[in-house]
């Protein structure tokens, strides 16, 4: 091997560059590096792997954008040995954050993921019209001391839903398919309303009909009032 191959190959074990394509199906890319005016030379690559953060049982998707700068690593400074390394900001891509206290992920829709590990808050932030689903067939558990969650719509589909404390509406409350209680352990009425209570039929209390009954006079025993 004489002296020129062997300052060619280690001109090319470790060269930047960047994006050129991406075959999503194949999980390869082609690499674009270095500039024809320079002495090292231009170069473009055939398809090439790019590195994961994990790629075995548990495996990451993120391919890498077009433009996105990588480091080409070239075993043997052959190039069609490579592998594409990315990672590096840009002025097409700035970095996403500013400090130390922060893991930031953005998105090109404008998400933005975020934790604060010093004020231990995690923020996401999704756009306009973002649907976010969870499947979990087992269960779903979250535990907090306080819970805030504000919609202009919100709908729970369950075969049963147990409140175990107590619970405050503010808003109106309806209720369909009727309504059943007993009274708590402590004693006392099963329910106290306070105003008016409206009802478009009857009310029964204690087997006898508000609506469709009658009440005897004392003296003779007649009705005083006759059934509706």
């Amino acid at each position: 091997m004489n002296s020129n191959e062997i300052q060619r190959q280690a001109r090319n074990a470790v060269r930047k560059g960047s994006i050129l394509d991406i075959d999503y199906a194949a999980a390869l890319c082609r690499v674009s590096v270095g500039d024809p005016d320079d002495e090292t030379g231009s170069l473009e690559t055939n398809w090439l792997p790019w590195f994961s953060f994990a790629a075995g049982d548990v495996r990451d998707w993120r391919p890498p954008t077009k433009g996105e700068q990588v480091m080409l690593l070239c075993p043997m400074g052959d190039p069609a040995q490579g592998v594409a390394l990315c990672g590096f900001y840009s002025d097409a891509f700035p970095a996403p954050g500013n400090t130390a206290d922060t893991h930031t992920r953005s998105y090109p829709d404008g998400a933005v993921v975020a934790y604060d590990h010093a004020a231990h808050v995690l923020n996401v932030d999704l756009p306009a019209g973002a649907t976010v689903n969870v499947t979990a067939p087992g269960a779903v558990n979250v535990n907090t001391s306080k819970a805030l969650i504000k919609a202009d719509d919100m709908t729970i589909d369950a075969t049963q839903t147990t409140v175990t404390g107590a619970m405050l509406v503010k808003g109106a409350f309806v209720f369909e398919n009727g309504m059943s209680g007993k009274a708590g352990t402590s004693g006392g009425p099963a329910a106290v309303i306070a105003g008016t209570v409206a009802v478009s039929d009857d009310v029964i209390a204690g087997g006898k009909s508000s609506a469709h009954h009658t009440h005897k006079e004392q003296g003779d025993g007649n009705n005083v009032s006759e059934p509706i």
